[in-house]
């Protein structure tokens, strides 16, 4: 596959913003694609475009602008979505809670079976649900029957551990399910600071964030 040079555009005029997107995500998808090879190709070819014409420059500002916008945008839409899912979950659950007592209200026939609502599509009846638990007082329920989840630093978790024997130690992981752990880069940060080694991690020097003015 070759890789895709970047060619500059002519100083007369600016292309137009969707032409602008189009092509840096066309450069951007190639350099997902291509191998090490050509990746090194498109590099130089980009680096040398980026040196020598200015309006490059504004592309790829206004193209970097354009993804952080899409980024604040599907941000905000998972929020919105989110709260729009709620919304109606809690609509359905009333609505067919509704039309359960609609039905109920209509008693049961010869059979003693409950009356069907039939419409020209749709047609509503109710089928009998299997026991299920309704909690009233969670305060009241004992713990054997309570799960909990927590967290708190892997320092101390280890700790807890230590301070238990075989078999409890054994139960006790035993019954931790999924177990999640991240890593905190500050703390490692400030011990490294600091002249403390951490084990599995190092600070890295000579790195360049990109500003935009």
């Amino acid at each position: 596959m070759a890789a895709l040079a970047v060619v500059p555009s002519p100083a007369v005029t600016a292309a137009p913003l969707y032409v602008i997107e189009d092509q840096l995500a066309a450069l951007i998808e190639t350099a997902e694609l291509v191998t090490p090879e050509q990746e090194l190709e498109f590099r130089a070819e980009f680096q040398a475009a980026l040196t020598a014409a200015v309006d490059k420059r504004d592309r790829v500002g206004q193209f970097l602008a354009h993804l952080e916008q899409q980024i604040d945008f599907a941000r905000f839409e998972i929020d919105r979505l989110k709260q729009r899912k709620a919304i109606c979950e809690r609509a359905v659950a009333r609505l067919e809670d509704y039309v359960i007592e609609t039905i109920e209200n209509l008693g049961t026939d010869g059979k003693g079976k409950y009356r069907r609502l039939e419409g020209k599509t749709t047609t509503f009846s109710l089928r009998a649900c299997p026991p299920s638990v309704e909690v009233t007082d969670e305060s009241a329920i004992p713990a054997e029957y309570k799960t909990l989840t927590l967290k708190l630093p892997a320092v101390t978790w280890e700790q807890l551990l230590d301070g238990l024997d075989i078999e409890q130690r054994a139960a006790v992981l035993g019954q931790v399910k999924s177990p999640e752990a991240s890593v905190d880069k500050r703390s490692i940060k400030a011990a490294l600071d600091g002249g403390a080694g951490v084990p599995g991690a190092g600070l890295v020097t000579g790195r360049h964030a990109l500003r935009r003015s």
